[in-house]
């Protein structure tokens, strides 16, 4: 063991790899007897109940029509009207009118056409206890009062009209299908009143061999076979063994299906039994397992010889691409060694569409983001000494410049000019917010208030050409804010949007689950798609300092606006920008809240 830690990653890989190449095919070898005759009896369960359930679809799909046509005859008005007028006329012994009794008989005889599926000869027949009959086949191919003296008619009288009689297989009545030797499964039902008072029967029968044609006697494919519970054949690919006792009784399922292998006369079968939802019956599949599966067995000792053949030649070939795959793991090492000491412009140069390419491509990146990073909280920290120089110069005297705004928007307000008095206080409040540094973060309702004061003052700049709607959600107006980050996004919109000329400015907030939504919008001139764009692509580029000259508020910008924004937040701030030419600008802001200590 000490041996092997002692070695390169090169060498450890290529002995694993010889080690769990040749462990597994030993014991592969070994169990594959063992394993691959417990995995061909699941393959073979698996294909034969597979192919019985597909015979079984079929089943129930022919069954199903026929209980289709029964339901259909048993609850048709017009149908259900003639039969039974007709069973009162017999009762009253009174003779039917024979024209009234040929239309009758038309119509029935028409709606049994269309519900017959005839491309499947399906047999349906409409019987009354005086022997009055409808049919969808003709009398010279059978009479139907001739089924009175079927044995499976005496138990119909007393059968419930909500149950169906399912006689199995018994010979053809049909004169074309009995000269072909074919048999019937009949469907029959009673038509009763609510007292179960009995006016008729109704008689469906299809050919067995609309069932056995999905069966198949060939031995490699297994025998298939539909029979009862208690094991009479009803349907065969072989025509001499319906009606007969099914002969290897110990086959037969015990519960609703079952999977099982069995030995009759000397040879192994699968045998797989389907219990179908239609009165007793069965669906058996037996197959042979050496013919099943003798052609797999073929294929599994080819697989293990083709093993042992290609092995020494599959070992060769994998030292060499170990080596050729470890090459560039041993680059990255010696890149790994050079940047530990302190040495951050080597780059590995390693490239590749597999991991080992996706390793190197992004070893490289994390190097150039780091010597990104570094860059820009250098540059980060400029910006922050350049403004806090910024609001140091704007501190200079404040109280001086108050106090003389206040003292002449008194004697204003004192000689009765309100209006401009309110200018003047506006504008008092709006320096004292520029230059105040007492805290970074106010109120959304403060810097509304400011907002609003700056509006009243380019209100009176432009002779109140200026509108404003203010929507502040109660919950939003205590929500902290960065200071005076709205009246840039305003002034953009007046000069820009508006062009200087009459428009209306919205404001809207709410709570977005972790953060505050600020919505401004104008209904000014707009920008086309080109401009947006630019825009939003100028908005995504590095801060740069020669950006953040000394300026007045009336020239920050949207761009400024957004790296302020980003500088305090970083990646947690976001923004949205929406404009169509003629319809205006919307600016949503995405300010994380500030949670409370």
């Amino acid at each position: 063991m000490n041996l092997y830690r002692k070695r390169s990653l090169r060498q450890k890989l290529i002995l694993s790899s010889i080690l769990c190449l040749v462990i597994p095919t030993i014991i592969t070898l070994i169990l594959s007897d063992y394993t691959s005759k417990k995995v061909l009896k699941e393959e073979a369960v698996r294909t034969a109940s597979e192919t019985l359930e597909v015979i079984e679809q079929y089943i129930e799909n022919r069954i199903n029509k026929m209980i289709y046509v029964s339901n259909f005859i048993q609850f048709d008005n017009e149908i259900r009207s003639i039969v039974m007028q007709r069973r009162n006329e017999h009762r009253l012994n009174l003779e039917p009118d024979e024209i009234e009794l040929f239309e009758s008989r038309k119509k029935i005889t028409a709606k049994l056409d269309n519900i017959s599926f005839p491309d499947e000869k399906t047999y349906i027949t409409i019987l009354l206890p005086d022997g009055t009959n409808y049919t969808n086949f003709p009398y010279y191919e059978f009479d139907p009062v001739g089924l009175f003296e079927e044995p499976w008619f005496v138990e119909l009288p007393d059968f419930p009209a909500s149950s169906t009689l399912w006689v199995g297989t018994h010979p053809a009545y049909i004169e074309s299908e009995r000269k072909q030797n074919e048999q019937f499964m009949t469907l029959v039902r009673t038509i009763k009143t609510f007292s179960s008072e009995l006016y008729g029967y109704i008689i469906i029968s299809i050919s067995e061999s609309q069932i056995s044609r999905v069966f198949s006697n060939d031995r490699a494919e297994g025998e298939k076979l539909l029979l009862t519970g208690s094991g009479i054949i009803l349907s065969h690919a072989d025509k001499s063994q319906i009606g007969q006792p099914f002969a290897h009784s110990q086959a037969l399922p015990e519960g609703e299906s079952s999977s099982q292998f069995i030995h009759l006369n000397g040879e192994q079968y699968l045998v797989v039994a389907n219990k179908t939802i239609y009165s007793d019956w069965y669906l058996l599949s037996m197959t042979p397992y050496d013919t099943a599966l003798g052609q797999i067995h073929q294929i599994l000792r080819t697989n293990v010889f083709l093993q042992i053949m290609f092995f020494s030649a599959f070992l060769i070939i994998l030292v060499y691409l170990v080596r050729q795959f470890t090459k560039p793991i041993v680059r990255l090492g010696q890149i790994a060694s050079e940047v530990e000491s302190g040495n951050l412009d080597v780059r590995s140069r390693i490239r590749g569409p597999d991991e080992i390419g996706r390793l190197g491509r992004s070893f490289d990146q994390m190097l150039g983001r780091i010597q990104h990073m570094i860059e820009q909280i250098t540059l980060e920290q400029t910006l922050k000494r350049k403004a806090e120089l910024k609001m140091l110069q704007a501190q200079i005297n404040p109280h001086f410049l108050f106090n003389i705004l206040n003292s002449i928007r008194m004697k204003i307000w004192l000689k009765g000019d309100e209006e401009n008095a309110a200018l003047i206080s506006s504008l008092a409040k709006l320096l004292r917010m520029t230059i105040s540094q007492k805290d970074e973060l106010v109120p959304l309702q403060e810097e509304v208030d400011t907002t609003v004061n700056y509006m009243k003052l380019m209100n009176f700049r432009h002779h109140g050409a200026l509108k404003w709607e203010i929507n502040l959600l109660e919950e939003t107006l205590d929500e902290k804010v960065p200071r005076f980050f709205m009246q840039p996004l305003i002034e953009n919109a007046i000069i820009h949007g508006f062009n200087q000329q009459k428009g209306t400015i919205r404001i809207f907030s709410r709570i977005a689950a972790d953060e505050l939504a600020i919505r401004i919008e104008d209904d000014g001139a707009g920008m086309n798609t080109e401009r947006l764009n630019r825009l939003k692509e100028n908005l995504k580029q590095p801060i740069h300092p020669e950006r953040q000259e000394d300026e007045s508020f009336s020239g920050i910008g949207v761009k400024n606006v957004y790296d302020r924004l980003r500088l305090i937040y970083g990646n947690r701030f976001n923004i949205e920008i929406e404009s169509m030419p003629g319809q205006g600008t919307q600016i949503t802001l995405y300010i994380p809240r500030a949670k409370e200590e």
